[in-house]
Order: C-alpha cells, then sequence, then structure tokens
C-alpha cells in the first residue's frame, strides 16, 4: 500500500466530516475531518476522477502540519470520488 492509500484509508474509515471546496486551479479539495481533530485534504483536476488524487495537507490535533504530495490508486481514490460526487464545489 502506498503512503496515499494509508492516508485516505485512515481518512475514509476514521473521518467523522468532510467539506468539498474549489482549487485555484479549478479543480476539488476534499478536507476529511478525522476523530482526532485533524483535517486530512486531498485534490483532484477539474476534469479528474478516481486515480486522480493526491494526498495533500494534514492540518489541525496530533501529528498535524504536515504536507504531502502522495498519488493515491484508483482503488482508494474511488472512494474520494464517491464522498466529492455527494456536493458539488461551494
Amino acid at each position: 500500500m502506498t503512503l496515499g492509500d494509508a492516508l485516505t484509508q485512515e481518512a475514509l474509515t476514521a473521518g467523522t466530516a468532510f467539506t468539498i471546496s474549489p482549487t485555484g486551479a479549478g479543480g476539488l479539495r476534499l478536507a476529511i475531518h478525522l476523530e482526532a481533530g485533524g483535517i486530512q485534504h486531498f485534490e483532484r483536476p477539474a476534469t479528474g476522477g478516481d486515480a486522480d488524487w493526491t494526498a495533500t495537507d494534514l492540518d489541525g490535533g496530533s501529528g498535524a502540519g504536515c504536507t504531502f504530495n502522495e498519488p493515491v490508486t484508483a482503488p482508494w481514490g474511488r472512494g474520494l470520488e464517491l464522498l466529492a460526487a455527494g456536493r458539488g464545489p461551494e
């Protein structure tokens, strides 16, 4: 399992809420709020899909303040895509 997939697995299993916002380049930024108080961010291009997600910043909570640029494989990206499909950019 890649680091991007591990971060996604943790976010999808320990996440308590999520928000979606646009990126500066017109893509999507998905913020998943974690039980421990952190927020794990993921991004994908506007025309992206399951295999185009990247794990980015981890904010707040213990162990936070990390910046990642880790690709997420399509099987784990599918879970992120399902969350993103629940709401469009706000």
